[in-house]
């Protein structure tokens, strides 16, 4: 019996020194899923090593990062004013499977509680962007496995998350390129309260981490944190610690995108209801892009309409569109020229039909919102209004160009097209016999593409 009761001692005294000196709740937990397993290495170890130069964790916060480094093991740390210590060796893991995020997140909550989390995933985003033919969207690429998570799953992590911590994150923010979008946003708005990310690229040396965790008070609320990060971010690559680059931040409000969700509705009704081919033409031209430049910036582009669209109705949808951005859109960070229209939240909107992604439809966000119809109700009334007008002036330069570029992913215009170009040619007549001849083909070519 009293070996029986030194064993369980000797258990008992084991598990004490397990369990992290920072286990009491603290004001907040932030923790960094660092997904270096790519070209990306030598700065994730830099900005690890960042949040030790910030002062590392302190009464106020815990800061655990999980860094898993480029053709090698992942490492769990727990970050100190001095140096980044070891929790433990976590082996080769997938940081492109989206389970791995939410053990992460689950068991660094357990073990770190908090009144606050933050929980901020680094690595490449891609928003999204035509690779190969292939439209892939996402976040947390890891060259080993070669997976990432995808848009879609990010809404089952953060379901999973919840359920199992009881509680959604006070903040998630993305550490990567492009994620700032309207789509991104809208599929994680259940599982966070504040969501941060870049409309634009992010350069190499990412966020100022020291910046933003050093002198980290007692009682900052998610939503000061927030504006912090966004304000430091901007600071930084505005002659700041990361020198001068054109960048975007920006921090939102995920309980007003619903409402966000139904003023885009309105404006997409008001947009439908008329034809405003010609003025969305123009805006689209001038409206803010960035790196892909199928994402363009919501706020410019509806500023943009308003300047050339005086219809009362639609004026109407697009102040309360900007009213509800402005609620759900709650800092903005800028520096550079190259993004100075950027107003906190991108759209996917290609300029040519050719380029819109059949897998758009899958998107929470595609079937909640009208914006997918929208889009492509502009496709057909610009493409075959301008092409029909071209062929009864006999000229059939610009239907041979649409037909060469035409694919499965604007099929939809292509059969209005079709339509409308064979009731103007055959129907009404009143054309050549070489241009008929000619329409005629295209226009079989076209159905098989």
């Amino acid at each position: 019996m009293r070996r029986v009761m030194s064993i369980l001692f000797l258990v008992l005294v084991a598990f004490a020194f397990c369990v992290p000196a920072s286990a009491a709740q603290k004001d907040w937990t932030f923790m960094v899923f660092l997904n270096a397993d790519n070209n990306l290495d030598s700065f994730g170890v830099g900005d690890l090593q960042e949040m030790v130069d910030a002062g590392g964790s302190n009464d106020n916060v815990n800061i655990i990062c999980l860094l898993d480094r480029e053709k090698g093991p992942a490492t769990l740390y727990y970050v100190t004013k001095d140096k980044a210590e070891v929790i433990k060796d976590a082996g080769e893991i997938d940081m492109g499977d989206y389970k791995e995020l939410v053990k992460f997140v689950v068991e660094t909550a357990r073990a770190y509680p908090a009144k606050h989390y933050c929980t901020v995933v680094w690595n490449h985003g891609s928003g999204w962007k035509d690779a190969h033919g292939e439209i892939i969207k996402g976040i947390s690429y890891d060259d080993q496995s070669g997976n990432h998570i995808t848009t879609n799953q990010l809404t089952v992590a953060l379901k999973e998350i919840e359920a199992a911590i009881g509680k959604r994150l006070d903040v998630l923010s993305f550490d990567a390129c492009l994620m700032q979008m309207i789509e991104v946003a809208y599929a994680v708005k259940d599982g966070a309260d504040y969501f941060i990310a870049s409309e634009e690229t992010e350069p190499g040396e990412g966020y100022p981490y020291k910046e933003i965790l050093q002198n980290f008070k007692s009682g900052v609320s998610p939503e000061a944190f927030v504006k912090h990060v966004v304000k430091v971010y901007a600071a930084s690559y505005d002659g700041g610690s990361a020198g001068n680059s054109s960048s975007t931040q920006s921090a939102i409000k995920c309980s007003e995108l619903n409402s966000l969700a139904d003023a885009i509705n309105g404006y997409c009704k008001a947009t439908v209801a008329a034809n405003y081919g010609a003025q969305f033409k123009l805006a689209l031209s001038s409206a803010q892009k960035f790196y892909y430049r199928t994402n363009i910036d919501l706020g410019h582009f509806v500023t943009l309409t308003k300047n050339y669209i005086k219809d009362e109705a639609f004026m109407t949808a697009a102040d309360k569109l900007q009213a509800a951005l402005t609620k759900a859109i709650v800092a903005n960070g800028l520096s550079g020229y190259n993004t100075k229209n950027a107003t906190g939240l991108a759209v996917y909107f290609p300029a040519s039909s050719y380029s819109f992604s059949a897998e758009y439809k899958d998107l929470a966000f595609a079937k909640d919102t009208m914006w997918e119809a929208m889009v492509k109700d502009y496709y057909k009334k610009t493409t075959a209004k301008k092409l029909v007008a071209e062929v009864a002036r006999g000229d059939v330069s610009g239907l041979i160009s649409y037909v060469a570029t035409a694919n499965e992913k604007n099929r939809e215009v292509s059969a209005d097209l079709i339509s409308k170009m064979n009731f103007r040619v055959f129907t009404e007549a009143g054309l050549d016999d070489a241009t008929q001849t000619n329409v005629r083909n295209l226009l079989s070519e076209l159905k098989t593409r």
